[in-house]
């Protein structure tokens, strides 16, 4: 009974792994061009850990206290995952304003309706020199395309949304103009830090320095 038991699950697996296969295509809403483009491109670009890809260069830039907007089932290490919840999502985070020392956010922007919201959220809980960490999809690559993948609600741009960012105060450390090997790209802005108040002057000044 054993072995049969064995034998039928063995048989049931393929099956069942087909049915998963398919039930995440409709989850996904997957268009029909998603299976003709998609025959183009390696199979990494399903697995959907895409952060793995540029975590090694972003830990460069993020450190500290830092969220993860999108982390989900691989957070960035040490930072506070975020999912679209009720309490807290990309367009309300709970840190308050100017607390946080990063925001990381990996394959994820390109899925919001409002993204033009979510950054200014972005911006709002980043401390003076703080750093945000941008992944996301590179236009040439067709499967990254809203026509193909519906859910992706648009197509993020290098230098547009570098400007963007400029646009918002953000100060643009670094980014890539062409895709990768996970045929995407990276921003990394920083909100600039606080005008340094300017040093006392004249003989008061000399006497406290002494």
């Amino acid at each position: 009974m054993i072995r049969l038991n064995t034998l039928l699950t063995l048989a049931a697996s393929p099956a069942l792994a087909l049915l998963e296969v398919i039930q995440s295509w409709f989850a996904r809403r997957a268009s029909l061009r998603y299976f003709r483009v998609s025959a183009a491109y390696p199979g990494y670009l399903h697995r959907g850990q895409a952060a793995a890809f540029c975590r090694y260069h972003a830990q460069r830039h993020c450190r500290g206290r830092g969220v993860d907007v999108g982390a989900g089932r691989w957070p960035f290490p040490g930072a506070h995952p975020v999912e679209d919840g009720p309490e807290e999502n990309a367009y309300h985070l709970k840190a308050g304003d100017g607390t946080l020392d990063y925001v990381f956010s990996s394959h994820c922007l390109e899925h919001l309706e409002h993204w033009r919201d979510a950054l200014r959220e972005w911006h709002r809980v980043l401390a003076p020199g703080g750093v945000l960490y941008l992944y996301l999809p590179h236009p040439a690559c067709a499967m990254w395309d809203p026509k193909v993948l519906p859910h992706h609600r648009w197509q993020p741009e290098p230098d547009p949304l570098a400007d963007h960012l400029a646009g918002l105060g953000f100060e643009i450390v670094e980014s890539s103009l062409f895709p990768d090997a996970y045929l995407s790209f990276f921003i990394v802005a920083k909100r600039p830090a606080a005008l340094a108040v300017p040093a006392p002057c004249g003989p008061d000044a000399r006497a406290s320095v002494r």
